[in-house]
Parts: structure tokens; sequence; C-alpha cells
């Protein structure tokens, strides 16, 4: 599970505004290393796929990564 989830978080850690932003965070506030911050997006990732098969939705990056809070 973990080699599958690797490069599409670190992708999306790069790439996603959304995703940026809380890694970024995590870093940054929260004092991680970066393989820790991407290990973190990479959970955040898992458990927004299992929202989206039990739920039947589609993938909302504003939803699942929201720095509003």
């Amino acid at each position: 599970m973990r080699q599958a989830l690797y490069m599409p978080a670190l992708c999306a850690a790069r790439r996603d505004p959304h995703v940026n932003a809380y890694y970024q965070h995590l870093i940054e506030n929260q004092g991680l290393k970066k393989m820790q911050a991407v290990c973190a997006v990479m959970r955040k990732l898992l458990h927004a796929i299992h929202a989206m098969l039990k739920n039947e939705t589609f993938y909302d990056n504003t939803r699942f990564f929201n720095m509003a809070a």
C-alpha cells in the first residue's frame, strides 16, 4: 500500500495547490521532516480514497485538504 501511494502523494504535494499548502503546513508549523510530511499526505489520500468508495463520490481536493480550519 505504501509503495502505491508514495508517488501520487509526492506529485500531489508538489503540483496540487491545496495538497501543497497542507504539506508546507506540516513541515513549517508542525516541524515534520519532508518524508514524514509525505507519509502524512499518503495517509490523508488513503482516507480520501476510502471516503470516496464508501460514499460513492468523486475526488474533491478542497474537501479533503481544506486548510481553512
